[in-house]
């Protein structure tokens, strides 16, 4: 899906580079998931937890900003590679359903452990001081409307906590309508007279109003600059490999440093400038290449949507059910509460590996449905001449980006 690189090289092939990807995926998926049953759940109780140092290595919200730009990579790279249309029409047909399905699923969980009075969130937020947050979800009563409406319809267009069977989704609106820019550019991109500019233009229009859609459009900029082989240039500088690790250190100290002055970044989105550096820097290493390639990070990102989706489940049931039973032993302290966190990870890890079969299972219709829906084209316009793609996206020289 990803273009060959060019002569002279770093050789990666197309399946490496999607490894890639899915790799930082994965890690970012169980960043969050550390993020929540750390900082957000036992934060109160464990000030070390928001300490500055896991700040940075375990911020929730950087980590989301993450997958809006890998998203945005993985919708356009392989249309840059090929300028197909008719698989940009494939991903456009698929793109609700492969979000909704597996959202589906998770409520369902969360539906289920409502009706069986497993959900002891509201309990558990009063003994970590967390009532603003655990103690604030699914207060309803479950309803298998109200399910279906919050999965196909709310999840998008009306989330709150009022209706959510499952809060962390707030991010599934913003996934849904920047996949559709990335479409619509795309679709309008070899029509265009300056591309890359205006990719550009937009970047900078979003990234000033404060818009997380900047993220998907830095993402397509990502994968052009993949599809004229920048990236491989990088990876084959040994002056850069060894600058990537100062420019991490660097962005690690920045980052931390705008917690202790937020109002001098309150003009820009700090996590959207640093995911951009960080996923840049990731794919212009060597070194972290390979470590997002490795088989325990494929494996990560194999789950790592499934793990987005069920790790909620796990906090208002068994996570919550130990912190009250600890508590109710007079045991609630470090130890213990680092063991809750470890079970919870573990818990978590098995049931997004459990879910990813599911989905697999009940996405196979979804897959299907670009076929069965282009198929009834008219076959005439199929006779009539295909408009040749405009070189201007990858190789006008005006519009270069190397």
């Amino acid at each position: 899906m990803t273009p060959s690189p060019p002569a002279g090289a770093v050789a990666y092939d197309m399946k490496n580079r999607l490894q890639e990807i899915d790799g930082i995926r994965g890690w970012a998926a169980l960043i969050v998931l550390f993020f929540h049953l750390t900082n957000e759940t036992f934060g109160n109780l464990v000030p070390m937890f928001r300490s500055d140092f896991l700040y940075f290595l375990l911020n929730g919200g950087l980590a989301v900003t993450v997958f809006f730009i890998l998203s945005g990579d993985a919708l356009s790279s392989s249309f840059l590679k090929k300028t197909d249309f008719r698989l940009l029409d494939s991903l456009l047909i698929k793109r609700y359903f492969r979000l909704t399905v597996p959202i589906l699923l998770s409520c369902a969980i969360v539906y289920v452990l409502m009706l069986a009075g497993a959900n002891y969130s509201v309990a558990a937020a009063k003994i970590i001081h967390r009532e603003d947050w655990l103690g604030a979800f699914i207060l309803f009563e479950p309803h298998l409307i109200s399910l279906l409406r919050y999965s196909f319809y709310l999840v998008y267009a009306g989330h709150s906590n009022s209706v959510s069977y499952n809060p962390f989704l707030w991010t599934m609106s913003i996934e849904l309508v920047g996949s559709l820019l990335v479409f619509l550019y795309l679709y309008l991109s070899t029509r265009l007279k300056a591309p890359i500019r205006i990719l550009y233009a937009l970047i900078v229009f979003l990234l000033v109003a404060q818009s997380f859609y900047c993220l998907f459009f830095i993402g397509i900029l990502f994968a052009q600059y993949r599809a004229n082989g920048v990236f491989d240039r990088l990876r084959a500088s040994r002056s850069w490999n060894f600058a990537v690790i100062a420019i991490l250190i660097a962005i690690a100290i920045t980052y931390t440093f705008s917690q202790k002055y937020p109002n001098f970044w309150q003009y820009i989105n700090i996590n959207a400038v640093t995911a951009a550096a960080l996923v840049f820097c990731f794919y212009t290493s060597n070194w972290t290449v390979g470590f997002f390639s490795s088989k325990f990070s494929r494996f990560l990102g194999e789950i790592s949507f499934p793990l987005y989706l069920v790790h909620f489940s796990v906090i208002i049931s068994l996570t919550s059910f130990l912190t009250i039973k600890f508590s109710e032993l007079g045991t609630l302290d470090g130890p213990h509460i680092s063991l809750i966190i470890l079970v919870s990870i573990a818990v978590s890890i098995t049931a997004a590996v459990i879910f990813r079969r599911v989905e697999i299972f009940a996405l196979k219709p979804v897959n299907r449905l670009p076929a069965y829906l282009l198929s009834m084209r008219n076959p005439a316009d199929e006779l009539l001449p295909q408009q040749d793609a405009s070189p201007a996206l990858t190789h006008a020289p005006a519009e270069t980006i190397d």
